[in-house]
């Protein structure tokens, strides 16, 4: 019966190393699955990166266009209040001229028509 039970452990520790065997293995490969899924991981941040990076100079890209922009705005709307400014220098001349000649004309219709007083 000694040797029965020697035996019965044996067979058991044998079942069990076995067991343990293929435990082994599978975690084996399940670490080497995790080992690519990392490398893939990995590999996807740097990419990741990489984008996020090229975006930052687009965007810097962007605002350089937008300051650009801004100044050219800027530059055009110097122009035109200096346009403004001239226009109406130039009106105010007509005015002054528009004036003087309105006086001209009323004094020379009253030499005019004192001098028709005077013949007729």
């Amino acid at each position: 019966m000694n040797v029965d039970k020697v035996e019965n452990m044996l067979s058991q520790l044998i079942r069990m190393v076995g067991t343990l065997q293929t435990d082994v293995k599978t975690l084996q490969t399940d670490v080497k699955t995790l080992q690519t899924d990392v490398k893939t991981l990995q590999t996807d941040v740097k990419s990741i990166r990489s984008e996020q990076q090229e975006m930052k100079r687009e965007q810097q890209g962007m605002k350089q266009e937008q300051q650009e922009i801004k100044l050219v705005q800027q530059e055009m709307q110097t122009k035109e209040e200096e346009h403004h400014k001239e226009l109406l220098k130039q009106l105010k001349v007509l005015e002054i001229d528009q004036d003087f000649i309105w006086e001209k004309t009323v004094r020379n219709e009253r030499e005019i028509n004192h001098i028709k007083s005077k013949l007729g």
